[in-house]
């Protein structure tokens, strides 16, 4: 009896250790992380299209805020200057709201940016002048968006429905940059893992050029396969000429988000193209500035 007694007590030793254990285990650590030099975030992707440009301009937050909460720089100047022109011209963006800087291009007076030309972004926020270069390079034309109707039985394609294949070709000659938007019923597709860039015509290892874009560009990279096109809806997919600097850039945006898992490396700053003049300047500086041309193409879905 006494054997008994003893090794149940050795029992419900181990067992009040091992729970005690285990729930000092469980104790959470609060990190606080203050994002004490916010950066001054400058989101200037201009095209030569006739409708509104906006650049926005904002101050970086902590890791853990909340995206949208971003604070707005509402008291900088900003503007365009075409290097290119006989005399320098300069295209003048207007604050509106939150941080957005607005200018309407005029083709009736000449208010237009033009394929082949260089372009300098200036902004200037309190004693501080940013700066930064782009070449509006050209971009390709659209064929057709070819419809293909899908039965979907699984990953990747859930939904049965219709999807669109971009027919377009990569420009003749290597160095070729392009960034491929897709729009539902004018809504673009702008989460980050339906990015979609292509150097050339999507397999520069191969050395092929001039061609069609490849399936992954034409095909996967312009459709959603957990949500097919229904009748009504309206397709527009958009291709932006940018440079290698600009490709390189989205890459890294694209890395950092799929940055995850057992192997995973500590997380990075991604570079970026926007400069200051100011020497002794202290606030660090993120974002891009790119000029590109466009063609789109819409198909309505029967």
């Amino acid at each position: 009896m006494k054997s008994f007694r003893f090794n149940a007590l050795i029992h419900s030793a181990i067992a009040l250790s091992s729970l005690l254990f285990a729930t000092s285990c469980e104790d959470v650590i609060e990190v606080e992380v203050i994002n004490k030099n916010p950066k001054i975030v400058v989101d200037a992707f201009v095209n030569d299209q006739r409708d509104t440009q906006t650049i926005k301009l904002t101050r970086s937050i902590g890791y853990f805020d909340s995206t949208g909460s971003e604070p707005a720089i509402t008291n900088a100047q900003v503007a365009v200057v075409d290097q290119s022109a006989s005399l320098p011209k300069l295209f003048v963006f207007q604050h509106t709201s939150q941080g957005k800087y607005q200018f309407v291009p005029n083709a009736s007076n000449g208010d237009t940016f033009t394929i082949g030309h260089d372009y300098a972004l200036l902004v200037v926020v309190g004693q501080d002048t940013l700066v930064s270069f782009s070449t509006l390079n050209p971009t390709t034309h659209i064929d057709s968006l070819r419809l293909v109707d899908v039965v979907g039985n699984g990953p990747p394609i859930n939904t049965t429905g219709y999807y669109v294949e971009l027919m377009a070709k990569d420009r003749k000659g290597p160095g070729d940059f392009y960034w491929i938007k897709t729009f539902r019923n004018d809504s673009f597709l702008n989460k980050i893992d339906q990015l979609n860039v292509s150097a050339d015509m999507g397999n520069t290892s191969n050395g092929q050029d001039g061609e069609l874009f490849i399936y992954p560009i034409r095909y996967n990279g312009v459709n959603d396969f957990l949500r097919s096109y229904k009748t009504g809806e309206t397709v527009r997919i958009e291709i932006h000429s940018i440079n290698a600097v600009a490709f390189a850039w989205f890459n890294l945006v694209i890395s950092e988000n799929q940055n995850g898992g057992l192997f995973a490396t500590p997380p990075a700053n991604i570079f970026t193209n926007i400069v200051s003049l100011n020497p002794n300047k202290k606030t660090a500086l993120g974002g891009f500035f790119c000029m590109s041309a466009v063609s789109s193409l819409s198909v309505k879905i029967p």
